[in-house]
């Protein structure tokens, strides 16, 4: 799932009586890869400030490093 998507549900779920800004820290650990975004809500507009991933820490990848630590 994208990060963006999350956020914006999140923002959603939200009372827009709050206008102070807030930042978002969204991470995504499955499908393979682990994505991260750093979002700011304020005033009900959304802006992406940073995205990054990383394809070998993420769906099996993790999923094995797992299981062989707690074995």
């Amino acid at each position: 799932m994208d990060a963006t998507v999350v956020a914006i549900a999140y923002g959603l779920d939200k009372k827009a009586t709050n206008v102070a800004e807030k930042n978002l820290l969204i991470f995504d650990l499955g499908g393979g890869t682990f994505d991260v975004s750093l979002l700011t809500i304020e005033e009900g507009i959304f802006k992406v400030k940073s995205m990054a991933g990383d394809t070998h820490l993420g769906g099996e990848d993790f999923d094995n490093r797992i299981v062989n630590h707690f074995v």
